[in-house]
């Protein structure tokens, strides 16, 4: 095993920062600077399939598929966004990585309208 020399962990004042320095970093060289915690896990997880979003009717495991969306009345369409749904078909919801991105690019969308609208007046 190679021999590390200790480095002293800097501090980030951005979410940002810390991620570029990890982007670069091994997390081994600072083993000593890093908060110990302790992990506990639900009894009642016995697999990973336990962690999958359930329907909230009936408490089935969800399935993925992609759809298209159009958005900003529909003017924008949206391919290949992932959508969870229910295998009974009575309910049906965006991913959470899905559902992040539209709202993103909605508001991107809503600078550039108003923007738009400040040159036009």
């Amino acid at each position: 095993m190679k021999n590390r020399k200790k480095q002293k962990l800097p501090t980030f004042e951005t979410r940002e920062q810390a991620a570029q320095f990890w982007d670069t970093h091994s997390s081994v060289d600072y083993l000593d600077d890093l908060d110990k915690v302790k992990l506990e896990i639900d009894p009642r997880i016995k697999s990973p399939r336990d962690l999958s979003p359930r329907c909230p009717l009936d408490q089935k495991i969800m399935l993925s598929r992609f759809i298209d969306l159009y958005t900003t009345n529909g003017h924008v369409k949206l391919e290949k966004l992932e959508e969870l749904y229910c295998r009974e078909g009575h309910y049906a919801r965006l991913a959470p990585e899905s559902e992040k991105l539209v709202r993103e690019i909605e508001l991107a969308l809503k600078r550039v309208r108003q923007k738009a609208e400040k040159i036009a007046a």
